[in-house]
């Protein structure tokens, strides 16, 4: 392939409509179907470290290999758009020899820090129902399970190492509410935000972008992960432990009500702070992850709004103003 590259997903979102570029990435997702005309189509989610984009495949191009979900391939191809998204038209495809892992998305932290922070959040909660509630869960193969489960499949932090990522942030606001509102529980809250998406080890799995598993799409994380707190409860009076009842429906209610409303998909609503809290901050962090994609996206483009985004039903304004952030010119 000799024409202009290799380029990122980055470096090509940047490229002007009509450009030509290649570049190597993973094929996340695969769709094929036939169009009215008899021609087949292929459309491709491809990505590397840094994002993804949409491909498609006509008949006509020239594909070197088995084209297949988690293979690494060289694209050359055209950039347009289709439907308000970007879209590259593949002219020529290769199936490379190379490591898928080089080109997954990850947390912004590397994962052993992120690990690290969360054992000392996990100990962090002094409570002795909680905190013996919390050793049971988190023994060693849910703990690595929980490690590289990603937090959604499409949303926010949809990767290997996700949902420990958005899990600490939330556990980190809750925190900072906790510090702001001393009447608030702080081991309530740091529970909460520990346990509150950890149905989602057994929602998820990733092959390599994150899919739903069977169990996933039938129940849902939130009831999968009311039930798991249910079972080790359960467990623990089995052993003549008396694990207090209120406690267990405040845990269990901290889980039910975290998406905040019906509509969202929670059972319940947010029915006493500490859940109206969690339901907050776990909110917070995944509309910022939201916005913060969207800036990254359109870093370097001229245009001040994105195209409508059909998902979230709106545009987003991705001017930054310069020193931000906390940054001043005096130094």
């Amino acid at each position: 392939m000799d024409k202009k590259g290799p380029y990122t997903v980055a470096q090509m979102k940047a490229l002007p409509a009509g450009s030509q570029g290649w570049g190597k990435f993973l094929v996340l997702e695969k769709t094929q179907r036939r169009i009215k005309d008899g021609r087949e189509v292929i459309n491709l989610k491809i990505g590397d470290a840094g994002g993804e984009i949409d491909s498609v495949v006509w008949d006509n191009c020239q594909v070197a290999g088995q084209l297949e979900i988690g293979a690494v391939v060289g694209v050359l191809g055209n950039l347009g758009s289709y439907n308000n998204r970007l879209q590259l038209t593949a002219t020529r495809i290769k199936v490379l020899e190379e490591d898928p892992a080089q080109y997954m998305q990850g947390p912004a932290i590397s994962l052993e820090t992120l690990k690290e922070d969360f054992r000392r959040l996990l100990v962090s909660v002094s409570d002795p129902w909680m905190q013996d509630l919390l050793s049971r869960i988190f023994a060693p193969d849910l703990l690595d399970r929980f490690f590289r489960a990603p937090a959604a499949r499409k949303i926010h932090h949809n990767y290997g190492g996700g949902l420990l990522e958005h899990t600490l942030s939330v556990a980190n606001n809750c925190l900072d509410m906790a510090e702001n509102y001393p009447s608030l529980n702080r081991d309530m809250l740091v529970t909460g935000a520990i346990l509150h998406d950890i149905g989602k080890i057994y929602e998820y799995e990733m092959k390599p972008s994150p899919r739903y598993t069977t169990e996933g799409r039938m129940m849902g994380h939130i009831v999968l992960g009311a039930e798991l707190v249910g079972e080790h409860i359960r467990s623990m009076r089995a052993e003549g432990l008396a694990f207090p009842v209120e406690l267990e429906w405040m845990i269990r209610h901290l889980i039910l009500a975290h998406h905040g409303s019906l509509e969202f998909g929670s059972p319940v609503l947010p029915l006493f702070p500490e859940a109206f809290v969690l339901y907050m901050m776990d909110n917070l962090d995944a509309k910022l992850f939201v916005y913060k994609n969207k800036i990254d996206e359109n870093d370097g483009d001229d245009e001040f709004f994105t195209n409508y985004d059909n998902f979230h039903g709106q545009y987003f304004f991705t001017y930054r103003y310069p020193g931000e952030a906390g940054t001043t010119d005096e130094e």
